[in-house]
Order: structure tokens, then C-alpha cells, then sequence
């Protein structure tokens, strides 16, 4: 028997499909079997989409090509760390300084609200033009 068993949620009918079909009887065998079982139940962390969007050859790499400040460009993982600390927050390290929070535990809606806030910052104070982001 599996140890684990994921499955997404959508919406009320596809959650209860998915309850009868598979976690009724994921639950019966596992409770067969004795032991002590954990029902945890998440919002999604940032999907691949989301991800290679922001990543890939999307919004990162389309400021990192086009922002200059003070004449220098910078490397999208430098503007990566540069929006965590602006729009995430911040984390403080022994030493007293300081680095942005990770971005990879932000849920689906958080990692969109995010990268809202970047494109706009990106479009109004570093002049960025985005293209073909959609496609990504």
C-alpha cells in the first residue's frame, strides 16, 4: 500500500469525485493496516506554468533584457532576489544582513499577486515592456 495520495481540487463536484473514488478507499486500507495517519489538506504551491512564465523566457529574463539602472543590467536571478525583498519580504542572516524570502512556498494566488506586482514595477519604474508572456 502507497504511503501518500494527492489529488487536486478544483471545485465542489470535482472534490467530492475525487473523496469517493479515492481517499474513501485510500482511508479503509490504510486504517486496516493500523498505524497513526495525518489528513492534511493545502492550497497549491505555484504551478509549473507559473513558474516557467516567470522564469523561463518570461517576465525575468524580459527585465534583465531590457532594464538598465545607473547604465548596468542585471542577471534575472540578482533581479529575482531584488523583488523578493520588495514585494516578499525579508529573512535575517547571522551576520545581520539580509536576503528575500523564498518565493517557492507562495500558493498558486500568492505567486500570481506576485508576479503581478513585479510586472507592474517592472513596467512603471524600470520602463519593461513585456511580449508574448501568455505564450510561456
Amino acid at each position: 500500500m502507497t504511503e501518500r495520495l494527492e489529488f487536486e481540487m478544483h471545485n465542489r463536484q470535482q472534490a467530492w469525485l475525487a473523496v469517493k473514488g479515492q481517499l474513501f478507499p485510500f482511508l479503509a486500507d490504510a486504517l486496516q493496516s493500523g498505524g497513526r495517519w495525518v489528513l492534511t489538506v493545502t492550497r497549491r504551491k505555484r504551478t509549473q506554468p507559473q513558474n516557467r512564465r516567470y522564469w523561463g523566457q518570461g517576465v525575468l529574463a524580459q527585465i534583465a533584457a531590457q532594464a538598465v539602472v545607473c547604465g548596468k543590467q542585471y542577471s534575472t536571478e540578482t533581479w529575482h532576489e531584488q523583488f523578493k525583498r520588495m514585494f516578499i519580504g525579508v529573512e535575517e542572516l547571522p551576520d545581520g544582513s539580509v536576503i528575500g524570502k523564498s518565493s517557492t512556498k507562495l500558493t498558486t494566488a500568492e505567486f500570481s499577486e506576485f508576479c503581478t506586482k513585479v510586472e507592474a514595477y517592472a513596467a512603471s519604474e524600470l520602463g519593461v515592456t513585456f511580449y508574448d508572456l501568455e505564450g510561456r
